[in-house]
């Protein structure tokens, strides 16, 4: 980076990606500044620029060494690119944070490791939830595993369990004692410790909404080109997934009709979209999305142009929209994928989007768009003229 890229970088200001600190700061400050943008998505320390952007310059000699020390006082070490660079006649030191995919970053204190993150232009600590999210995306935990409290084997459907055993694993609840059915439960990840898991209540939770709340699928669609056109329909799936999938998908069908192509002899049907890309932008959402983040259920939007899928949660590690769309498997939720390829819905082999993409185009419709935020990820279909 030379003299005029960095006083174009400054003129933009501190960012959730940017940050500027003088060299008089201490060595903590610095430590929760490298820390918070490893554990967002990288970026620049600049020391030597002041809070109101002003050019002030260095006054020590080591920044370099210290901050390179700083970089190996966190678990794993911080990957980073130090330069200095002359600016209005004064010196300033780069750090350019690199990858981060091993986050999460844990600065060893003297009496514990501490976890920072960045909210907008502010580092801080993080909270026990937003902990728990960094781990799940680095796959270091499943949060579909964990156990959801003041819950016991009495909240699973236990009906629905054994429909699912008998049509897919060819059991039987029956053939087993007491005993072996609560073996089963655990040795099928419904269970743990005695509790309920996440991924239990997901799928055959006996109240689901009770324990998961807004865990489901808001399905809408409406009259025009936004949210203020009137609302057609609007319904909540929250019961358990293996009985609101079935009914999810024929309500997705309803607001996906089927017109013809002229001459009608021809009885050549097309939809305003493609069924398989439908299809997999519903399921992908619900494969994919962050349990972690609490009150937020999957968006399926229909308007007049396109359909709208959002998904709370944003890419895990490693994962970028290029990687998305190659077909790279990453799975946020890999037990909640076994049962869902058991079911019929999925294939395992990272062949969603490519699904998507090639519906779309042998029907003539422009490209899916996919965008990702740090708290959501969506899907937009464009729809064809049904005219």
């Amino acid at each position: 980076m030379n003299a005029d890229e960095l006083l174009s970088l400054i003129s933009y200001g501190e960012s959730e990606v940017l940050e500027f600190k003088l060299d008089s700061v201490r060595n903590e400050h610095l430590a929760r500044e490298l820390g918070a943008l490893a554990n967002y998505r990288g970026g620049w320390l600049i020391l030597g620029i002041s809070d109101k952007r002003e050019v002030v310059g260095l006054t020590r000699t080591d920044n370099e060494e210290r901050i390179q020390n700083l970089c190996y006082s966190f678990e794993p070490p911080l990957q980073i690119e130090v330069r200095q660079v002359a600016v209005q006649d004064r010196s300033v030191l780069t750090v350019h944070l690199m990858g981060n995919y091993d986050k999460p970053y844990a600065y060893r204190a003297q009496t514990r490791q501490i976890y920072y993150i960045r909210s907008g232009t502010v580092s801080r600590e993080a909270t026990r939830a937003e902990l728990r999210r960094l781990f799940q995306q680095s796959a270091q935990l499943h949060y579909e595993l964990t156990t959801l409290q003041d819950t016991n084997w009495q909240d699973l459907h236990l009906m629905l369990v054994g429909e699912y055993l008998a049509h897919y694993r060819s059991l039987k609840m029956e053939d087993y004692s007491p005993a072996e059915q609560q073996t089963l439960l655990h040795n099928l990840a419904l269970l743990r410790d005695e509790r309920l898991t996440l991924l239990g209540g997901l799928l055959f939770g006996r109240n689901k909404e009770n324990v998961l709340p807004a865990t489901g699928i808001q399905v809408a669609a409406y009259q025009g080109l936004d949210k203020a056109a009137p609302v057609i329909s609007n319904r909540y799936f929250g019961k358990p997934l293996i009985q609101d999938l079935p009914l999810l998908m024929d309500y997705l069908d309803i607001h996906n009709p089927a017109s013809f192509e002229r001459p009608v002899a021809a009885r050549q049907e097309k939809r305003r979209f493609p069924v398989p890309a439908l299809r997999e932008a519903a399921v992908n959402a619900i494969c994919h999305r962050d349990y972690t983040i609490k009150g937020s259920p999957i968006l399926i939007e229909f308007f007049t142009d396109r359909l709208v899928v959002t998904s709370p949660g944003g890419l895990p590690n490693t994962q970028t929209l290029e990687t998305v769309k190659l077909g790279l498997v990453y799975q946020r939720n890999p037990l909640l994928v076994q049962y869902l390829y058991d079911f019929r819905y999925v294939e395992r082999i990272g062949r969603g989007i490519a699904t998507m993409f090639a519906a779309m185009r042998e029907q003539g419709h422009p490209d899916p768009e996919l965008t990702a935020g740090d708290s959501y990820f969506q899907v937009t279909l464009p729809a064809r003229s049904t005219d």
